[in-house]
């Protein structure tokens, strides 16, 4: 693989993975509510989630989604609502904080579920790797060692991502009361909600 094309990859790679999205809001809300070690169980979850959807796309999913109206449109329903359900908990939970010295670290392993399915069940994450990624594999090389580059690049830069991501809201939330808190929350959940209604009404 070419060198500047691999750089290329990864300058869009980092403006793609640092635009917040449903699992960066996860994280920052985890980080501050329940402090970094909650987050920090969340972000194995997060990765092997898009691990998951690089390897279904590369494995033909991400071609299906493109060419199939119905298996994108179940895919599509099962995300949307996944996330609708996640933020109108959120919201309910919002009015209910744990004081900052108080928080708890418990229900690790069904954090990282949560971090799974809202990554996996995102219908645009297969169809992403499966139109995005081949752009830069080069016609010259061989296509599996290219793709392994890519793909490991990708997973790296986006553990980069999350960790950062949960520090910074970690200590964000030493200068944060309860009030401010729950508008975090809230707008969190909106979010998203929101996010959940876009996907839905997104054409194929």
């Amino acid at each position: 693989m070419a060198y500047g094309l691999w750089i290329s990859f990864v300058l869009a790679s980092l403006l793609i993975i640092a635009t917040p999205g449903p699992v960066v809001t996860l994280l920052i809300t985890t980080s501050i509510n329940r402090g970094k070690n909650a987050a920090f169980f969340m972000i194995p979850g997060i990765f092997l989630g898009d691990f998951a959807a690089m390897i279904m796309s590369f494995a033909g999913v991400g071609a299906l989604l493109l060419t199939s109206p119905t298996f994108y449109t179940i895919m599509k329903l099962v995300g949307a609502a996944y996330l609708v359900y996640l933020g109108s908990h959120m919201w309910a939970r919002s009015g209910n904080l744990v004081p900052t010295k108080e928080r708890l670290t418990s229900n690790e392993s069904q954090s990282a579920i949560k971090a799974f399915c809202v990554t996996v069940l995102n219908p645009k994450s297969l169809i992403f790797f499966a139109a995005f990624m081949p752009q830069f594999v080069s016609k010259n090389g061989d296509f599996l060692p290219q793709l392994i580059i890519l793909g490991t690049t990708y997973l790296g830069i986006g553990l980069l991502n999350d960790i950062t991501y949960t520090l910074l809201a970690n200590k964000a939330a030493r200068f944060l009361n309860n009030n401010f808190q729950k508008s975090v929350n809230r707008v969190a959940a909106i979010n998203l909600i929101v996010t959940g209604i876009i996907i839905l009404g997104l054409q194929h």
